[in-house]
């Protein structure tokens, strides 16, 4: 017989006929053994359509939909197996009666498709800039949402978050571009989304692919100058019988990170010290003359407010297929229960879905449907009710002081408190808080996709299809908020309870119609995509408000003094689209994109923008006439140049607000009448980003090394900002937006992977660096710079430096002070000495204030990086992953407020080496009630500003496959235990250094984000 080599577009098609003649053949010659074998890749998934040959023999088969196979062969044979996109490889038979084959990709599998804007490309043929994210690597991470497995897997990719679960993590792709929401656009299926994919599984993912640059997304046009992430969903396979699956795992976390804070004694020391030295008198419970000393609690916060947390997620998929059907049914359920005692922050999600196919002569069908139901208790929060603009909890609990009981049973509610005359300390009891507070947000979320596909030509070479795409999206999220009546000690009493009990329901639909022609004449190839796209959403809010609510029956209507409000905010888009795709000769690529953006963002003459996008792509190692060494397998350069929009602003910004409601007086008489209350732009319009990019794709060595490297330019113009206007005005945004700002990134994106082959060890390294320099070009009309609290935004620099005061050190004694600059009446021995910088005319003018603040440094990451590891070695597999960030300065605001002077809040140890009579060598200053010398300002005194320079393993897992199992009903069990934030390599005195950047001009600013925690998973992999 033979030997048949089937390829990616048929094999799924014939193996089924092969194998029983195959089989059959065995069978006859009985003289020769049976054996039994299984294809894998590099990461032990089945391979269908492999050719298992014979060396030296005709004998031969395929292995099937699973990469099983059967053949005859004796002990002494050698075979020979191949697929395409797969090196070749050679092993012995030996005497086992079953091998296992291990595949290595070759060239990166250059024949891999690429799911692009409203289409797929080989990956050899991409000119322009996409990453493609191994789906298969990011599932070896636990994680409530997928944006978060993102990071560290490509370079141009920024993701920060904060480490409660169920948090959305802060995307970036290629640097801060915007002044307003800055994520990037997510594609489940074809569908743009309106919110994020946190409902979805990430079991569910099939491929993952991030298009960076305009040549890549312009096809996307208005709501792609943030990036877009495309997402395809888990598909069954055709001629395929049901193959069942289980994945699934249990594991705990742990807030491996302690902050060192003063202990009793410590505090009791630290706090007189300060306020003998501002001039107060010591808290009676600090002072051991008094009799409300205290001396018998000794409360570590961070021990009785920590918990041990709990996660686990459990996964069932079922999927096959017929001849012209397919389907995949998975359930899926994630629980992640916090690290703080009391109601949260947990996060449950339980997720169902459904995908399908069928194919009839020239017409094929799909459906995806997805539903999700989830519930987050997040960390307590309530702006009424913890007055005094309170910090984040995790804040509270660090700040708490170690003379305050956690529980006290003679408080009315049972938990610790201060008192004014006692400890005079305004601090909160955050167990109590997070334990009696009820708040919590539950989704219920409908995802569903139909499309359906004609054939309308296929003769003499040329093929054009129609399709059309409908979507519909509907998230309703219910937020629930109950304070019940409660007497936690000073400056925290609540006589009333509160009962907020709000809804929000957003819906999104939308309509795509494509044609796609496709034609290969001589060497030539074209691709042609055009079509028309319709969006439109909704966003309904309700809100419900009660007080004196019975807490046995937690319903509005059994309270009193109800209010209700309510709006709904409709958002329409419109689109037409095109895209060309050439390849000449497999040598000569190009593609051209273009699209026309209509959103009701926008006023009468603005609604609609243009899109275009062009790049270009060469395979030198095609050419015939450049010689390139043997061990270059595949060069390819490529460059493109494209614009794209940005509308993510509030809806009908651009209109003016009337209160119909204002009573005016004339001679007398009232009269109700109106007046305008904000000004606006109407002319506001899109943000434009122009992006520009070259790049080189290449492999070496038979695939063993795989290079990526790119260059970016991209410049955002007529960038939406708020342009301050005086309170005079009396418009109640006192920042209307406007056209106003330009912002620039560039930077170099460089990947590189080595694939060690053959053997039974194999393994793979791959690492991605990324740079990335931000400036901002031009602000709102006239002005040069704009300081928000310590940060300083100029024209010519990077947006959001850190801004304040320059230390020179610390003021030994009066002369010292009498000879310097003044700073303030009540400067004293042991104060920071400020460098006098400018006065009014631009020179020292021997007086410390506002004018003497400059440019402290970056707060913006200007290198991001990865590392990736695997390794297997027969039925093992390892995986090593690690990721990191620095040359930023980060503000973070939890250790500045454990450095206090002025309070009756804990203290960082670091402050036992402040200054003092007989501690004069410090770089700390003293510590003084209300401070005098205003050392607390934002300067760039001693850990003030932080590096953020990190390195973290991610993720650390080892695994084992047990194959061919001697049940009849189990296929292959694998097992695994997985670490994740194993440890990270900081010097950053907070908890973390990647917390989620959400304010545009203080970039570098942690108000205090939740630990991300350690966490450790036994799991299982079972294929029934």
């Amino acid at each position: 017989m033979k030997i048949i080599l089937l390829n990616n577009c048929w094999r799924h098609s014939w193996y089924a006929l092969l194998l029983p003649l195959i089989f059959l053949s065995a069978g006859l010659k009985a003289q020769t053994p049976v054996i039994k074998g299984k294809v894998v890749d590099e990461q032990n998934a089945g391979l269908p359509g492999a050719t298992i040959s014979i060396k030296g023999k005709k004998t031969a088969t395929a292995s099937d939909g699973e990469g099983n196979f059967v053949l005859s062969a004796d002990q002494n044979d050698i075979l020979l197996v191949n697929l395409l996109g797969y090196t070749a490889a050679e092993v012995k038979v030996g005497t086992s009666k079953q091998i296992t084959i291990n595949l290595i990709s070759s060239s990166k599998d250059l024949s891999e498709v690429v799911v692009v804007g409203y289409g797929t490309q080989l990956k050899k043929d991409l000119t322009g800039s996409v990453a493609l994210v191994d789906a298969a690597e990011i599932k070896k991470t636990s994680g409530s949402d997928v944006g978060q497995l993102l990071q560290g897997r490509t370079p141009g990719i920024s993701v920060t978050t904060d480490g409660q679960p169920g948090a959305s993590p802060t995307i970036r792709i290629r640097g801060l571009a915007s002044f307003n929401n800055q994520q990037p656009l997510y594609v489940v299926d074809g569908i743009m989304l309106a919110n994020t994919p946190r409902d979805f599984s990430p079991n569910d993912i099939e491929s993952m692919q991030v298009l960076k640059d305009g040549t890549a997304a312009a096809i996307y046009g208005a709501a792609a100058a943030n990036g877009v992430i495309i997402i395809t969903t888990k598909q069954g396979k055709r001629n395929t019988p049901l193959q069942i699956g289980y994945n699934g795992y249990v594991g705990v976390d742990k807030v491996w990170q302690r902050i060192p804070v003063a202990n009793r004694e410590q505090y009791q020391m630290l706090n007189n010290q300060s306020q003998l030295n501002g001039g107060e008198e010591m808290a009676p419970a600090n002072d051991p003359a008094s009799s409300m000393y205290i001396n018998t609690v000794n409360t570590d916060w961070q021990k009785e407010g920590l918990k041990t947390g709990h996660r686990m997620n459990h996964n069932l998929n079922f999927s096959g297929g017929a001849e012209n059907s397919t389907y995949n049914v998975s359930m899926d359920y994630y629980k992640q229960g916090g690290t703080i005692v009391g109601q949260g922050p947990d996060y449950d999600r339980y997720t169902g879905r459904i995908n399908t196919t069928q194919q009839k002569g020239i017409f094929k069908f799909g459906q995806s449907l997805s539903y999700t139901h989830s519930k987050e208790n997040s960390l307590t929060f309530r702006g009424d009710v913890l007055t005094g603009g309170r910090p984040p909890l995790i804040n509270d609990l660090l700040m708490a002081i170690p003379t305050q009981l956690v529980y006290d049973p003679n408080m009315p509610n049972g938990y610790g408190g201060t008192q004014s005359d006692r400890e005079k300390a305004i601090s909160l009891n955050v167990v109590a808080v997070n334990t009696m507070f009820t708040n919590y947000t539950e989704v219920d979320r409908i995802f569903g996709v139909a499309w359906a596909e004609a054939q309308l030509l296929n003769l003499n070479g040329h093929s054009l299809k129609y399709k059309v795409n409908l979507g519909y999206d509907r998230t309703v999220a219910r937020d629930f908020s109950y304070q019940p009546v409660f007497d936690l000690g000073f400056f925290f009493k609540q006589t009333v309870s509160r009962l907020d009990d709000n809804s929000r329901v957003f819906t999104n639909g939308l309509v795509d119609n494509t044609l796609t022609y496709d034609k290969i004449f001589g060497k030539h190839s074209l691709n042609v995509v055009t079509g028309v796209s319709y969006n439109k959403n909704t966003s309904l809010y309700r809100s419900g408000h009660a007080e004196d609510v019975d807490p046995d029956y937690l319903v509005l209507g059994n309270g009193n003094n109800k209010t209700v409000d309510g709006s709904m905010v409709p958002y329409a888009f419109f689109g037409m689209f095109g895209r060309l795709n050439y390849n000449f000769d497999d040598k000569y690529l190009l593609t051209a994109n273009f699209r026309r953006d209509g959103s009701s963002r926008f006023g009468y003459g603005y609604k609609y923008g243009n899109f275009p996008g062009v790049s270009a792509g060469w395979r030198i190692s095609k050419e015939s006439f450049i010689h390139l060494p043997k061990w270059v397998n595949e060069l390819k350069l490529r460059g493109g140049w494209g614009q794209l929009g940005n509308a993510n602003i509030g809806d009908f910004r651009y209109l003016a607000l009337l209160n119909p409601n204002i009573v005016y007086n004339f001679s007398g008489t009232k009269v109700t009448g109106g007046t305008q209350t904000n000004v606006v732009d109407p002319n506001i319009r899109w943000e434009t980003k122009t992006t520009s990019n070259i790049g080189v794709d290449a492999t070496f060595f038979d695939g063993m090394f795989d290079l990526t490297a790119e260059y970016y330019n991209n410049k955002a113009s007529n960038a939406l900002i708020g342009e301050p206007i005086p309170a005079s005005v009396g418009s109640i945004d006192t920042a209307p937006i406007t056209n106003a700002a330009s912002i620039r990134n560039t930077g170099v994106e460089i990947n590189l992977a080595y694939h060690k082959k053959g053997g039974d060890f194999t393994y793979s390294i791959a690492g991605n660096v990324s740079t990335v320099k931000n400036t901002l070009l031009k602000l709102s009309e006239g002005e040069t710079s704009r300081i928000v609290g310590g940060f300083i935004s100029t024209v010519g620099k990077e947006i959001g430096r850190h801004y304040g005061r320059v230390v020179e050190g610390i003021f030994q004694n009066e002369e010292e002070i009498k000879n310097h600059a003044f700073q303030n009446a009540g400067t004293a021995p042991g104060d920071l000495k400020f460098k006098d910088i400018s006065g009014p005319d631009g020179v020292p003018d021997g007086v410390i204030n506002d004018l003497d603040r400059t440019d402290l440094g970056s707060s913006l990451p200007k290198v991001y990086y990865g590392l990736n590891f695997t390794a297997a070695y027969k039925g093992f597999d390892f995986t090593l992953f690690m990721s990191g960030a620095g040359g930023n300065l980060i503000n973070g605001a939890l250790y500045r407020t454990l450095m206090h002077t002025t309070d009756y809040i804990n203290y960082h140890t670091d402050a036992l080496n402040s200054w003092n009579p007989s501690n004069t060598t410090t770089e700390f200053p003293r510590l003084a009630a209300k401070d005098p010398n205003q050392n607390g300002v934002d300067s760039d005194r001693k850990n003030w500003l932080q590096k953020g320079d990190y390195l973290r393993i991610n993720t650390v897992s080892l695994g084992y496959t047990f194959r061919h199992m001697q049940v009849n009903w189990m296929k292959d069990l694998r097992v695994y235990a997985t670490a994740q934030n194993l440890y990270t390599f900081q010097s950053y005195k907070g908890y973390n250094p990647d917390f989620a950047q959400t304010r545009p001009f203080e970039p570098g600013f942690d108000p205090g984000s939740y630990p991300t925690p350690r966490t450790f998973l036994l799991g299982v992999q079972v294929k029934f």
